[in-house]
């Protein structure tokens, strides 16, 4: 019965094409996006945990020497993640965005594609601004050329002439 059905509705490669282009785009990024992140998350993990191992064990071995141990600078590492990460991760919702706008055929796809990827753009640049900024004075503060600012701040009155 089906292959009766399937006769007498001769199926069109360009016309399917045609017609469904949109949602194919968007199966296929969204096939690539999963694919992606279940290939790249473990690895990411695996070695995350590696270089956790390497700093334990070379921290390890300069206790059993008697070396004096280094702290980790956890702020740097912060910044240094946020200045790349984020950036990654506006691009690609960008990217999503306009994959979206581009498979459901918007007709207001080039103002709204440039205003995502003008906002995309001045958000990154924040990061990556603040992430470099924040990194360089905490390595002025971990050379020690500028020092802390004290937590507690004493305000003397002003007095009137």
């Amino acid at each position: 019965m089906l292959i009766v059905l399937l006769a007498d509705d001769t199926l069109d490669a360009t016309s399917f094409l045609e017609k469904h282009s949109g949602e194919m785009t968007i199966l296929i990024l969204g096939t690539l996006i999963l694919g992606t992140l279940m290939i790249l998350v473990p690895q990411l993990l695996r070695h995350g945990q590696k270089t956790q191992e390497w700093i334990h064990a070379e921290r390890m071995r300069s206790l059993e020497q008697g070396l004096p141990v280094q702290d980790e600078d956890v702020r740097s590492a912060a910044a240094g993640r946020s200045a790349t990460l984020v950036p990654m991760v506006v691009v690609c919702a960008a990217g999503t965005v306009t994959c979206f706008l581009a498979g459901y055929r918007s007709e207001n796809l080039f103002s709204v594609a440039l205003a995502v990827w003008s906002v995309a753009g001045l958000i990154s640049l924040a990061c990556i601004t603040g992430g470099v900024a924040l990194m360089g004075r905490l390595a002025q503060l971990q050379q020690g050329d500028v020092e802390e600012p004290e937590e507690d701040y004493t305000e003397e009155p002003v007095e009137k002439e």
